[in-house]
């Protein structure tokens, strides 16, 4: 059997390609550095076992095939792809029922009150930006947030103008500037705070 360094190293670093991760993503889930994963991947150094099963937990697989030299690959791949698929099925079930909602609010209100509030349909877009931030957040990259975030600021602020149509409300839109500032400001403080914390890895 090959040294158990070189083992660790080399399923680390096809897991995380059968993953489609590059050095820098699994560096940001762990909050380590990709210099940190480069060690790990060439077998100069392992990660504790703390680190290692966080590991298995972004690979989906269990501590024991971390330490398996012949570590079936394909299989891996197949069931990630299964995995991501589930939770892409997942968060876009969630988001159709907020569709759905607006879709049952409008046929009833068409129905009952003869009255087309096609607005319903302009709310579900800032809805549907908050289920998305939900879920991308426990699943998804933090880069997404900050698309979903932008358009949940405009996208409010257009559906209140377009609801409330009686008033001159274009100043509104004047609003969503310091919103926007805001998160990117957010967003620039928290990829600040990330690489905070993998320079405190590399220290310790």
């Amino acid at each position: 059997m090959k040294n158990l360094n070189q083992v660790i190293a080399n399923n680390i670093r096809e897991l995380r390609k059968a993953n489609k991760l590059t050095q820098y993503e699994l560096a940001e889930k762990l909050n380590y550095s990709n210099k940190a994963i480069s060690r790990w991947e060439s077998g100069e150094v392992i990660p504790d076992v703390s680190t290692l099963n966080k590991l298995c937990e972004i690979f989906n697989i269990p501590l024991s095939k971390m330490f398996e030299e012949n570590i079936n690959i394909k299989k891996v791949k197949k069931y990630y792809k299964v995995q991501m698929g589930n939770k892409l099925a997942i968060s876009l079930l969630a988001i159709l029922v907020i569709w759905l909602i607006a879709t049952v609010l409008f046929v009833g209100f068409n129905i009952t009150n003869n009255s087309t509030y096609w607005q319903l349909f302009l709310w579900a877009v800032p809805c549907s930006c908050i289920v998305g931030i939900i879920f991308n957040s426990i699943w998804g990259k933090a880069m997404f947030n900050f698309i979903l975030f932008s358009i949940l600021n405009w996208s409010t602020i257009l559906s209140v103008y377009l609801t409330i149509q009686q008033y001159d409300l274009w100043v509104m839109f004047i609003i969503g500037v310091p919103v926007q500032i805001g998160i990117l400001l957010w967003s620039n403080i928290t990829k600040n705070n990330l690489q905070q914390k993998k320079q405190n890895n590399i220290e310790n």
